[in-house]
């Protein structure tokens, strides 16, 4: 099941489950973002984001909550081998992470620019 953010809208579709995101594998193009409500840094990435969204409505973007979805950010963790942050961007094609940021470095300009070169623009940030 692939969640559909409506071209209207801004708000991003959330990852509710393990098997949702598992079924984006299939995707040629996804971006994850990973975010916490709680966080100033992630609420400032979050608007990051949803100006990329307005201005690319053709590149899929989903959320996931770390807090109401740890499960889920766990699982991406694993599944990617990409150590957990928050907030945190992954950029996927056809289930392999091309790039990745985190924390300050997530904002509209370099997410357009991860997608271009696929990336990893803070690999070893500490864990948040």
């Amino acid at each position: 099941m692939i969640l559909q953010r409506s071209r209207s809208s801004q708000s991003l579709p959330e990852l509710a489950t393990i098997q949702e995101f598992d079924a984006l594998q299939e995707q040629e193009l996804t971006v994850v973002f990973k975010h916490s409500p709680t966080c100033p840094v992630s609420l400032y990435a979050h608007r990051e984001v949803s100006q990329f969204c307005a201005d690319q409505p053709e590149i899929p973007v989903y959320l996931v909550s770390v807090r109401r979805r740890r499960d889920v950010a766990r699982h991406i963790e694993e599944r990617t081998g990409v150590r957990h942050e928050s907030p945190q961007i992954l950029v996927l094609r056809r289930g392999e992470v091309v790039a990745a940021a985190s924390h300050d470095d997530i904002s509209a300009e370099s997410l357009v620019s991860m997608l271009k070169s696929g990336r990893h623009t803070s690999p070893t940030s500490p864990e948040r």
